[in-house]
């Protein structure tokens, strides 16, 4: 009898927490935190950008993503900028300290890509349309809940 396949949402959500794994342990190695790196690098990406958005963009519900904005605003790598459009609304924005530490993160998402594409055989780079297509299906999802 044969046994039962994982579900590829299983082997998404095993792949995820296996890759993260080898972010952190790269990232501790180059003796960074890597505390929020993936909303330190959405904000680089898409600054300026409200916290709205950026929840959005993530897939982290908004009153998780005010304790993350508050805890990059702590350490110093992100700052809130006046939305002149909206007084009631603000930007994120990464900070020189916020910049400095994205580029040596930088370092360790390049040395894991590296070893995932040895392991591979092939470059990462053919699972990004898929990818993307794949997150923009679950935002959808998220927004009609």
């Amino acid at each position: 009898m044969s046994r039962p396949r994982a579900s590829v949402i299983l082997e998404l959500h095993s792949a995820d927490r296996l890759v993260r794994t080898l972010m952190l342990e790269e990232m501790a190695r180059l003796g960074l935190q890597p505390s929020l790196f993936a909303i330190l690098s959405l904000i680089g990406l898409h600054q300026p950008i409200t916290p709205t958005d950026l929840a959005l963009e993530s897939g982290v519900r908004p009153t998780t993503m005010r304790d993350f904005v508050n805890e990059m605003v702590e350490a110093g790598h992100v700052r809130r900028v006046a939305n002149p459009a909206d007084r009631r609304s603000h930007f994120l924005e990464l900070t020189p300290e916020g910049e400095q530490f994205a580029r040596s993160a930088s370092r360790a998402v390049d040395s894991v890509q590296r070893e995932l594409e040895r392991r591979l055989g092939a470059p990462i780079e053919e699972l990004r349309e898929p990818l993307r297509r794949l997150r923009h299906a679950a935002r959808a999802a998220l927004s009609d809940d």
